[in-house]
């Protein structure tokens, strides 16, 4: 008896009635087109679903071996080792060092892009969600400078990194776009100020500057300066 499994969408157009031994005698080939059909859809769902996981697999243990040799300790083995598969099978999904180091900055970036934009999109009030918003920045702006900066300068080619990374900041910028655009609908930021000014304001803030400052105490002055700067 066929079972969808759990936690995968449903393949549309298809489904285990398509295999039924009565849907074959009543529609013949048609029936058995639609079941080899329903199979395999539900093939390629598994087989990238797998493909998937095994990349954020090497790209989390690239990330331990960095952290535990530097970059100039990283080597392709250590991370199939680190991964526990092949090392071949890191080059199934990364052409080479460079193009290893540029997957695993866009997959760190864009892990906090999805954190920003799930915290911005909570039904919560605007200066809630800023400080959350302010805590995770922070956190991601330690990590970048201990480590993804270094990265980040040996990911691409010399004339192309601007370009690479003005196109991951605008995701961003269009993400705070919209959480500017959120308060202001809500009557929580001030109507006059420019939406894409505003939120191009709120990216720079944010960086933890390389004091020893109490994080909590930082984080509600920032909010504070923030809201009495923009607060309707």
């Amino acid at each position: 008896m066929y079972m969808h499994p759990p936690g995968r969408p449903p393949v549309p157009g298809v489904g285990p009635e398509s295999c039924d031994g009565h849907a074959f005698l009543a529609d013949g080939e048609a029936a058995l087109i639609k079941c080899i059909g329903f199979y395999a859809k539900l093939l390629y769902v598994a087989l990238t679903t797998r493909s998937t996981d095994k990349r954020q697999l090497i790209l989390e243990a690239t990330i331990r071996v960095l952290r535990e040799r530097g970059l100039s300790g990283l080597k392709v083995e250590d991370v199939a080792r680190a991964a526990e598969v092949g090392k071949g099978t890191v080059y199934l999904y990364f052409r080479d060092k460079r193009d290893l180091l540029r997957a695993l900055v866009e997959y760190r970036t864009l892990g906090f892009y999805a954190d920003a934009e799930r915290i911005t999109r909570l039904k919560r009030p605007f200066a809630a969600r800023l400080r959350e918003l302010l805590a995770r920045r922070l956190a991601f702006v330690d990590e970048w400078r201990g480590l993804w900066s270094a990265v980040a300068a040996e990911a691409v080619e010399r004339g192309a990194k601007e370009a690479w990374l003005k196109g991951l900041h605008e995701r961003y910028q269009r993400i705070l776009e919209a959480f500017v655009a959120d308060g202001q609908a809500r009557g929580e930021v001030r109507s006059d100020l420019d939406v894409g000014f505003t939120a191009a304001a709120l990216a720079a803030i944010g960086c933890t500057p390389q004091l020893d400052l109490p994080r909590e105490a930082y984080l509600d002055h920032l909010v504070e300066i923030w809201m009495k700067g923009v607060g309707a």
